[in-house]
């Protein structure tokens, strides 16, 4: 279980320089600060991700409305936790 925001950024190149960062948002430019994050698993370890609040819902219902109904895997097996930092 992540318990802090090195817990939820370590081995993914952003815990470096957390306090700088603004959101990943993929799709434009995001300046709003972090606040949420969503962490996966993957075959070469631990990857997250942090969001401002508005994005990080939408990141949410893009796995789930979007994504998932034409995948074979469940919600658990895309992310491995997310929440608040």
């Amino acid at each position: 279980m992540i318990g802090t925001k090195d817990d939820t950024t370590a081995g993914t190149g952003t815990a470096a320089d957390f306090g700088s960062l603004r959101c990943l948002w993929p799709e434009s430019v995001c300046v709003d600060p972090p606040t949420h994050f969503v962490a996966q698993e993957l075959a070469d370890g631990r990857d997250a991700e942090v969001f401002c609040v508005r994005h990080y819902v939408l990141t949410l219902a893009r796995i789930c409305e979007v994504h998932l109904p034409l995948c074979e895997g469940d919600f658990a097996g895309h992310v491995d936790s997310h929440g608040e930092l």
